[in-house]
């Protein structure tokens, strides 16, 4: 039986259906969303600030740094997100994230290409970095999105793989409904670098799931820097569109 049989009986058993709007989809659907949803998806452009990427309403003739990131300036270099958690974009995410569904690592792993290929283009990175999970929040998730999505986009794009340079040394409340400065404060020491020679003079893209007030990415580039980083740049497959 060749590949198109193989997924024909698999959604005959088991049928797809799109993440977002619950339509059932064609067998041959990889994306787990129909042509409408698809087309719902917001992906992120400028005008947008030079360090966080926060989206802005005005243009100018040049880069533009937000008023959060001018009073407090974060430790990465840059940040960006291929799109906005909305829609059918946190739909999937969402199910990606929370259902236990790693078979949507595929669709988010392609999304997160585009993305980054259009902001950054793969040129001048050492070292790919997940932010990790606490080991205790793995496993009541049952996988590591974030490990998974940069464990993909390193095969892709040839940047070596660093999977020990940061650790969570912390368990920390969900992040979901805390404000800004509360979301700060409980991240703060959650993680380490444990061996700094790995990341020693080296720029960085550091990759994550959903970018909300940049707390989690921020304390992981502060580490990654005082361990001996050279830079580091973030990117996330959604960024959420309210604060």
């Amino acid at each position: 039986m060749n590949l198109n049989g193989i997924l024909w009986l698999s959604h005959l058993f088991f049928p797809r259906e799109c993440v977002h709007c619950g339509v059932l989809l064609d067998y041959r659907n990889r994306d787990y969303l129909c042509d409408g949803c698809r087309d719902l998806l917001e992906t992120v452009a400028e005008p947008l600030c030079k360090r966080c990427g926060e989206p802005l309403e005005i243009t100018a003739p040049g880069p533009v740094i937000c008023p959060d990131c001018r009073k407090h300036p974060p430790a990465f270099r840059r940040a960006r997100s291929a799109l906005y958690f909305s829609g059918p974009g946190e739909s999937l995410v969402r199910t990606y994230k929370y259902s236990a569904h790693p078979y949507l690592s595929g669709p988010c792993l392609r999304l997160l290409l585009a993305g980054g290929e259009n902001w950054y283009g793969w040129k001048g990175y050492d070292r790919v970095v997940p932010v990790p999970l606490h080991p205790r929040k793995a496993r009541e998730r049952g996988f590591d999105q974030s490990a998974i999505l940069a464990a993909g986009l390193s095969r892709k794009t040839r940047i070596p793989l660093e999977k020990r340079a940061l650790v969570r040394v912390r368990y920390t409340a969900t992040q979901t409904r805390l404000k800004r400065t509360e979301r700060r404060e409980n991240i703060r020491g959650a993680f380490s670098a444990p061996a700094p020679a790995r990341v020693r003079g080296a720029t960085l893209l550091l990759v994550d799931d959903v970018y909300t007030t940049g707390a989690t990415v921020n304390e992981c580039a502060a580490t990654l820097m005082k361990a001996g980083a050279k830079d580091v740049d973030v990117l996330t497959l959604a960024r959420a569109v309210n604060r």
